[in-house]
């Protein structure tokens, strides 16, 4: 590990340093905060791959048989595949709001869908509802068309997030307006989400409740927030913060009691997150899953092999599944700690909501191959937990980084970084099982595989056949599998 100055890594155009005369240098100032430029050691993973074996992977035998009740015959030869898996590895699709306009989006989508079958996509409030009372979800980039493209695809599809605290329309924010107003603003709104979207298979709930102990006292979502029974004090909750969870999973379960909805927070350690979850608990709130966000755009939010697994083996009191919800790896120097991030957001977010350039931080190719390296051990401790069900990576591209700080697996041309090869090879090589063999004497094979959806096709008489089945951790371990003739699919 070592520090730079900011400068030699800082995009410095015309664009940008009219950004500077906009902006006050005293608050914009990331000169004193210098980078670290992480060197990645490979972790040691003692145990990983066969913590990965014993709880991704069950023992099957299928028996195949054709539609006309034909017997097929010993010794035919079969070609198994693995076409999905029910491990949710997924993407965002709620960060790269420029891609839409490149000419290279649709190349954007085959790469989105080789490596996931799980999609985040965006339902930010203020992004869809500008005018009071007047819904529009086919404006916006990022919205209907790849929230379709995705169902589409097969893919799992969370909407994020039902109730958030940010990206609000101003008559939420509204520091004046009568509490009683918002709260039937924001029943409506998540009554019509759940009622509006039946096909959308996960929600998260409200997005990282802690969170608003750092919003302004008159905000009207934290007076909300109060109105609802959380007392804040010195940024601390004196009581809540479950109060709103359990208003927003009320009115969820109301228009939806048979939906899967996840927790989701930024901060895996915060003491108040772990008191939302107890509170949930205690008082039989169901929710479905832990959320646990990790950018790691500080040293102070960067993780180690043992922090890590640390972290994770800190949720297992709640017996609940572990999401991955928002992993960020970056490509360039980050921060020692919060305050230059601080800085770096705060800059960021105002070129966002004055639209102009961001400031962007430059990455090298010694930083895509720490990228690609911590990505690759990250993702194989997770992968090996057992309460883990689903990773998603947050940001596809690097054309719209957030906080400016690129952690694609794409660069700004669309053009996969290495990081996206070694997510290729994990998920669809390494992870993914195939076979060849010949059937026995009752058409039966046996095989070892990793979870998830297969197909399987013989050759008799010079005709094809092809059959699908689904190997799942609660399936039937012996599986009548039919195979149909190619013309007749």
């Amino acid at each position: 590990m070592r520090l730079i100055g900011i400068p030699s890594l800082y995009t410095v155009s015309f664009f940008s340093l009219l950004l500077c005369l906009f902006l006050n240098a005293e608050d914009f100032d990331i000169s004193e905060f210098p980078l670290v430029i992480k060197e990645h050691t490979a972790w040691d993973l003692e145990g990983a791959e066969d913590r990965i074996d014993a709880y991704r992977k069950g023992d099957f035998s299928i028996v195949l048989q054709m539609k006309s009740g034909e017997v097929i015959p010993r010794g035919v030869e079969y070609d198994l595949k693995q076409v999905k898996h029910d491990f949710l590895f997924g993407g965002s699709l709620a960060a790269d709001w420029s891609v839409p306009e490149k000419k290279w989006y649709p190349q954007f989508k085959e790469y989105f869908a080789k490596l996931f079958n799980y999609a985040t996509v965006n339902f930010y409030w203020s992004s869809h509802e500008k005018v009071r009372g007047e819904w529009d979800y086919d404006s916006a980039p990022l919205s209907s068309e790849i929230y379709q493209w995705a169902k589409d695809q097969g893919m799992v599809v969370k909407g994020h997030p039902l109730m958030w605290h940010q990206v609000l329309p101003d008559w939420i924010k509204d520091s004046e307006r009568s509490v009683r107003k918002i709260d039937k603003d924001i029943k409506k709104h998540v009554k019509n989400l759940i009622k509006g979207y039946p096909e959308i298979d996960h929600w998260d709930a409200y997005n990282e409740v802690p969170g608003i102990v750092w919003k302004d006292e008159d905000l009207g979502m934290r007076r909300w927030q109060a109105y609802k029974g959380h007392e804040i004090v010195d940024n601390k909750f004196v009581s809540g913060p479950g109060y709103v969870t359990e208003a927003i999973m009320k009115i969820a379960r109301k228009y939806r009691p048979d939906g899967y909805y996840v927790l989701n927070h930024y901060q895996h350690s915060d003491p108040f997150y772990h008191k939302q979850i107890q509170y949930c608990l205690d008082e039989e709130i169901d929710f479905e899953a832990i959320g646990i966000q990790t950018h790691m755009h500080s040293e102070t939010q960067s993780f180690s092999e043992a922090s890590l697994w640390a972290a994770l083996e800190s949720y297992n009191q709640y017996e609940k599944p572990i999401f991955l919800s928002e992993v960020s790896v970056l490509s360039c120097g980050i921060f020692e700690d919060w305050r230059g991030l601080d800085v770096q957001e705060k800059a960021w977010q105002y070129a966002m909501d004055n639209k102009l350039p961001i400031p962007l931080l430059e990455g090298s190719p010694e930083l895509e191959r720490y990228q690609s390296e911590m990505t690759r051990d990250f993702y194989t401790l997770a992968f090996s937990h057992p309460q883990v069900e689903s990773i998603t990576w947050w940001t596809i591209t690097d054309l719209d980084p957030w906080r400016g700080m690129p952690s694609g697996l794409l660069n700004v041309d669309g053009v996969p970084k290495p990081v996206y090869y070694v997510l290729d090879e994990l998920i669809n090589e390494q992870w993914n099982t195939s076979k060849e063999g010949e059937l026995s004497n009752q058409a039966m094979f046996e095989f070892r595989g990793f979870y998830g959806s297969y197909e399987v096709s013989v050759d008799i008489d010079g005709r094809s056949y092809l059959g699908y089945f689904d190997a799942s951790k609660e399936s039937d371990k012996t599986l009548t599998v039919t195979v149909y003739e190619y013309e007749n699919l």
